[in-house]
C-alpha cells in the first residue's frame, strides 16, 4: 500500500516547510512566478524520487550509512520522547560519531515530532533540496542573472543526478548543501553590501557547516575572508576596520562549533600531516591489495575507489605534483569510463558527460570574466577550487566524491547563465548586422 500513515505525516511535515517557505519570500518581497514555478516542479519531482527509492529499495550506488542516521535518529527519537534530552546511552554502533555530528539528532528530533519512519526524513529532505534550488536560484540572481536564467539553472540543479539520488536518502550531505549555498549567497550579499544583519546570518551559516563538514565551512570561510579584502565595496579605511573584527569573531568558529581551536589550528595539525594523508590515501577507503570486495566493504564504497600512488613532496615533488593533479582531474571531471568497474555504475555517465559540455562554458565564462575584470564570479569559483583540492588529497572513492562535490558542482552551474545570456546577445547581434548587410 502506497499511502500509508509515514507517507501522509511526511507529505504534511514537507507542505507545512513548503508553506513556511513561501511565507518568507512573501515577506520578503519576492513575488516572482519564475521562482515558484521552480519550486513546485522540484517538489514534485523530488517527491516522485522519494518515493521511487522508497518503495523499490533502489541502490545503483553503494549503500553508505543513510540506514545508521536513521537507526540512531529512531533511538534518538524514543529518548526525546521519554524527556531524555542529554542523549546518554544510545547503544547502536559507532554512536559518538552520529551523534557527535548532530544529523541524526536533527533527523531524530523531527521523528520524535512526527513518526520515527525513514520515509519521514527523506520527505525532509526533500525540503532541504528545495532550499539548495532556492538558493541557487537566489545566487545567479546576486551575480546579475536574468530571472529566465535563474530559472533554468535551479532547474538542472533539481534534475543533478548525484543530487537527485543522495538528496532522496538519509544523508548529512542533504544538510551540507543548501548550508554551503545559503552561505556563498550571503558571502556575495557582504561583499557587494555589507551589513551586520546579514553578518550574523553568515556566521551561523558558516558556523553550522563547519560542525556538518568542517574543510567545506573552511574553505567558505577562506573564500569570504580573501573576498572582503579584495572585493569589498567599502572604502580602504572602513574595509580594514570591519575587516579586522570580522576576522577576529570568524577565528571563534571552528571552536564553538567542532572545538578544533581558534581558526581549526588543531585539525590542521590532526590532518594536514603525512601520517593523516596516507591512511585517507591508501587505507581509508581502498580494500587491501588482492583482496576480494566482501558486500560490507561494497556497501562502504570500496568498489568505486581508484589506486593512488605512495607519494611524499620532500622525497619526490614532481611524482607528487603529478598524482595529486590526476586525482584533481578524477574529482572534477571522473570517473571516466574506464574507471567503472560494474555496470550499474554506467548510470553515472548521465551526470558526467552533460557536465563537461557544461564545464566548457564555465570555464570559458570564467576566463571572460578574469579579463573583463567581472570580479563578483570569484569567489564562486575559489570556493569550488579549494573544495576540488581538498578532496584530491584525502579521497580517491568516487562514491563519496559524488556527494561530497555537489555543492562545488552547483555553485560553478550558477557561472551558466551569464555565459548563455552572452551568447543569446551576439545571435541578436549578428543577426542585425545580417540584417541590415542584406537591406543596405
Amino acid at each position: 500500500m502506497i499511502f500509508d500513515k509515514a507517507l501522509a505525516i511526511g507529505l504534511i511535515l514537507l507542505g507545512f516547510l513548503f508553506a513556511l517557505v513561501l511565507f518568507v519570500l512573501f515577506k520578503a518581497g519576492i513575488k516572482n512566478k519564475h521562482l515558484y514555478s521552480l519550486l513546485l516542479i522540484v517538489l514534485i519531482i523530488h517527491i516522485g524520487v522519494v518515493l521511487f527509492v522508497y518503495h523499490t529499495h533502489f541502490q545503483p550506488f553503494s549503500g553508505g550509512d543513510y540506514k545508521t542516521y536513521h537507526e540512531v535518529a529512531v533511538e534518538i527519537s524514543q529518548h526525546l520522547r521519554q524527556g531524555d534530552f542529554h542523549l546518554q546511552g544510545i547503544d547502536y554502533c559507532e554512536p559518538v560519531f552520529y551523534v557527535h555530528h548532530y544529523y541524526s539528532v536533527v533527523i531524530g528530533v523531527i521523528y520524535a515530532l512526527t513518526l520515527p519512519e525513514m520515509l519521514v526524513g527523506q520527505l525532509f529532505s526533500v525540503w532541504l533540496v528545495l532550499l539548495s534550488v532556492l538558493a541557487t536560484y537566489l545566487i545567479v540572481i546576486e551575480i546579475n542573472g536574468s530571472k529566465k536564467s535563474a530559472f533554468w539553472v535551479g532547474l538542472i540543479v533539481s534534475f543533478y543526478p548525484s543530487y537527485v539520488f543522495y538528496g532522496s536518502l538519509l544523508f548529512k550531505d542533504t544538510l551540507i548543501v543548501p548550508l554551503s549555498l545559503f552561505g556563498m549567497l550571503f558571502c556575495l550579499k557582504l561583499v557587494k553590501n555589507f551589513s551586520w544583519k546579514n553578518f550574523f546570518i553568515f556566521y551561523i551559516l558558516l558556523g553550522f557547516l563547519i560542525h556538518f563538514r568542517f574543510y567545506i565551512g573552511y574553505a567558505l570561510l577562506l573564500v569570504f575572508v580573501s573576498s572582503w579584502f579584495l572585493l569589498s565595496n567599502l572604502k580602504l579605511k572602513k574595509r580594514f576596520v570591519y575587516g579586522f573584527v570580522i576576522i577576529v569573531l570568524l577565528g571563534f568558529l571552528p571552536q564553538i562549533f567542532v572545538n578544533q581551536g581558534y581558526y581549526g589550528i588543531d585539525s590542521f595539525k590532526e590532518y594536514l600531516n603525512s601520517e593523516s594523508i596516507d591512511f585517507y590515501q591508501e587505507k581509508a577507503y581502498s580494500p587491501t591489495s588482492g583482496e576480494d570486495l566482501t558486500p560490507e566493504k561494497k556497501s562502504l564504497g570500496f568498489d568505486s575507489t581508484w589506486n593512488r600512488e605512495a607519494t611524499s613532496f620532500k622525497e619526490n615533488p614532481f611524482q607528487a605534483l603529478w598524482s595529486y593533479s590526476k586525482s584533481f582531474t578524477y574529482v572534477l571531471l571522473g570517473p571516466f569510463p574506464w574507471q567503472i568497474k560494474f555496470s550499474k555504475q554506467l548510470l553515472i555517465l548521465f551526470e558526467t558527460i552533460p557536465w563537461y559540455f557544461l564545464l566548457f562554458f564555465i570555464i570559458k565564462r570564467t576566463i571572460k570574466s578574469i579579463k573583463s575584470r567581472d570580479k563578483i564570479i570569484l569567489p564562486l569559483v575559489l570556493f569550488s577550487f579549494i573544495v576540488f583540492v581538498v578532496m584530491s588529497i584525502f579521497f580517491n572513492n568516487f562514491g563519496i566524491i559524488t556527494r561530497i562535490r555537489i555543492p562545488a558542482f552547483i555553485t560553478l552551474l550558477c557561472l551558466l547563465p551569464l555565459e548563455f545570456k552572452r551568447i543569446k546577445f551576439y545571435e541578436k547581434f549578428i543577426n542585425e548586422k545580417s540584417y541590415h548587410k542584406i537591406h543596405n
